[in-house]
């Protein structure tokens, strides 16, 4: 049966590990949208990112849930529909805690993102875009400090990655690891559930009428709001734990596969 929203997380799940979307998955997603089911994009990157990837496969109606759900896009706007950003006090708390030799840490606004870079190694597996600014320290976000949504720490240390989730544990922020080498962080009571929670209500459709596909602990929250949830067969095991039922198949091919059993 179609839902009349689906909702799409991008890493692991849309993206297969090369960073792209499949021949396969394109198709299939192009098919979901033809047949009216309202396309939703929810990812922890941010709004650039995520509307490259569907403009690229020819997707022209769609809404975003970017940042782990801090922002609330439409396809093609370039002003957030809603925003939720982190308290100004506890940016600088969270820099402290990610100011260490190992750690890049990010920060991200609704429409622009800076770094500060103290792993360059780190370059390799997450590269820069001319999006990203470069930054010395918190101060040099000047007044977009005021708007930050999103923070990330990203470092190849297990045991600093250990560390900095048992201090922020203390904050009142939501963190949550969307793999082995980062910590992403937004405000308090914010996930991709936020976002479909919007939508809900902005496009007058109940969660039980939604579905959504995710891999990641990022995902959680997203998976228990809709009505039909869906789980990769590559994603973090308390992901699949939690959702309705699991792909048969992997980031390369399981949202075809997917896609596929809702069009039928």
């Amino acid at each position: 049966m179609l839902p009349k929203l689906l909702a799409i997380d991008l890493d692991g799940t849309t993206l297969n590990s090369a960073g792209e979307i499949s021949a396969i998955n394109q198709i299939q997603l192009r098919r979901i949208t033809a047949s009216g089911v309202q396309l939703v994009v929810a990812t922890g990157q941010d709004i650039h990112s995520a509307s490259h990837y569907l403009k690229s496969i020819g997707i022209k109606t769609a809404y975003i849930v970017s940042l782990n759900g801090a922002a609330v896009f439409k396809l093609g706007q370039s002003k957030p529909l809603m925003v939720s950003t982190i308290p100004n006090e506890l940016i600088d708390q969270m820099a402290a805690i990610g100011d260490l030799d190992q750690v890049n840490t990010y920060f991200s606004t609704p429409l622009r993102s800076y770094t500060v870079i103290r792993d360059q190694s780190l370059l390799a597996q997450f590269g820069l875009n001319e999006r990203v600014k470069v930054i010395k320290n918190v101060t040099e976000l000047g007044t977009d400090k005021q708007i930050a949504a999103k923070m990330l720490y990203c470092t190849k240390n297990p045991r600093l990655l250990a560390e900095l989730v048992e201090k922020v544990q203390t904050l009142p922020i939501v963190a949550v690891k969307p793999d082995e080498m980062c910590l992403e962080l937004t405000a308090q009571s914010t996930s991709k559930a936020t976002g479909l929670r919007y939508l809900a209500d902005y496009l007058q459709i109940a969660p039980t009428e939604m579905a959504a596909i995710g891999d990641s602990e990022n995902d959680l929250e997203m998976l228990t709001f809709v009505g039909w949830s869906i789980a990769m067969a590559n994603g973090m095991p308390h992901v699949k734990a939690i959702a309705d039922e699991v792909t048969l198949s992997n980031d390369q091919d399981g949202l075809a596969y997917v896609i596929q059993k809702m069009l039928v």
